[in-house]
């Protein structure tokens, strides 16, 4: 894990509240510290610490610790996910345990390094307070192979178990692991997503293209669906995953992208082609997670019209409104998909109605404000339970 340092510099020593974060923020946090125009809720929150006194490092989750037991326990990890499906790495989060010895809470934002700290630190006698964060815990079981899925859920609940907190970007994945897990209602919360909507803008370029847009690496992304739409019209998609696409679609076109790689694609780009599209499409199978979220938002505060599945996971199903700041349409439906990509083409005005209540949307209900205001009170919960457990012995969740 590679430390990810505030602009103050502030190390993990020195810090109260740690935040761990998947790799790829360092050239974003690089250029904001240069003054530099970047996208700021990748960051989910972390600056809103340092603006509410609270003294706050972020680490990397990505890369094997070092050493050979490093090695060792990084293979043995990668093995066992291999088999259960679950990807979590309580090995490799105790060797790291030296690291996180004088901070009082530790904040996950990612699935498996949440499941991690609950399995290789929540049960030990003393320990920071972990706090948790899922953006699709209850599609993880289902992904296991199917002989495996009770071992599953077993390390998912006792992974739960040695957690203070846990947080959910979703309602209906907290509903659900509630009712799976046991998750304490108390003991949960949701974290409401939000965009940098400074950066993420419209601009001159706005739907003069004439394609529709799709973009996401995530699995639970179902472009399979966009590909067999009826028509052809022209579409890129920008993914890594396998698109199945019908024989003699010459309208479909594949790319990587690469702005998963900000050195070779950068936000900027991304935004120039949110606003070039006519249309942004987010197929989503229909899952627990709140697929798409943050496409979703990006393009809509961009202004732009979204075509979104209407899942089971959907964040936010009273402020998704069909017809006025999005259209809404069925899983696993590629003429459903087909028959709004042709009413925005049809009927440029009403792409521009929705387009200008999707920024309103965004601007009002998804701003950094909201993710920053929840950032803050979930370090401020782990500071005010550290202060009440000092001197415990074991974690006060194993009821969970």
């Amino acid at each position: 894990m590679r430390l990810m340092e505030s602009s103050e510099r502030i190390g993990p020593a020195d810090a109260d509240v740690l935040v761990f974060n998947k790799g790829g923020r360092d050239l974003r946090l690089q250029k904001l510290q240069q003054g530099e125009e970047s996208p700021r809720e990748f960051f989910y929150g972390f600056f809103e610490l340092e603006n509410a006194g609270i003294r706050s490092a972020m680490l990397s989750t990505s890369g094997a610790e070092p050493g050979l037991l490093g090695i060792i326990a990084d293979r043995f990890e990668r093995f066992m996910a291999s088999i259960t499906g679950v990807g979590a790495r309580p090995m490799s989060v105790r060797l790291k345990a030296a690291t996180f010895e004088s901070a009082k809470v530790l904040i996950s934002y990612t699935d498996g390094f949440s499941l991690s700290l609950g399995l290789g630190l929540g049960h030990a006698s003393k320990r920071p307070i972990l706090i948790g964060g899922f953006q699709g815990l209850c599609d993880i079981e289902s992904r296991a192979p199917e002989t495996m899925r009770g071992v599953a859920r077993a390390i998912i609940r006792r992974s739960l178990a040695g957690l203070d907190h846990v947080f959910f970007l979703g309602p209906a994945d907290r509903a659900r692991a509630i009712e799976r897990y046991g998750v304490i209602p108390e003991r949960s919360s949701i974290l409401t997503f939000g965009v940098d909507t400074e950066f993420w803008r419209p601009e001159q370029a706005h739907g003069n293209g004439d394609f529709v847009l799709a973009i996401g690496q995530d699995l639970n992304r179902d472009f399979d669906s966009l590909a067999r739409a009826p028509g052809a019209n022209p579409t890129l998609i920008i993914t890594r995953n396998p698109v199945r696409v019908p024989p003699g679609s010459t309208h479909i076109r594949i790319s990587p992208g690469g702005f998963s790689d900000p050195h070779s694609a950068t936000d900027q780009d991304l935004r120039r082609l949110y606003n070039s599209a006519f249309a942004i499409v987010v197929p989503v199978k229909d899952v627990y997670q709140p697929s798409g979220q943050s496409v979703t938002l990006q393009a809509m505060s961009c202004a732009r019209p979204v075509i979104l599945t209407m899942t089971r996971g959907n964040w936010a199903p009273d402020l998704m409104k069909d017809r006025e700041n999005c259209i809404l349409v069925p899983p696993d439906d590629p003429a459903a998909i087909g028959a709004a990509i042709t009413r925005l083409r049809n009927d440029r005005t009403l792409a521009l109605k929705i387009g200008r209540a999707a920024r309103e949307t965004a601007i009002k209900n998804y701003g950094l404000d909201k993710i920053g205001a929840g950032t803050v009170a979930l370090a401020k919960l782990g500071l005010s339970l550290a202060s009440k457990s000092s001197g415990r012995t074991a974690s006060p969740c194993q009821s969970i």
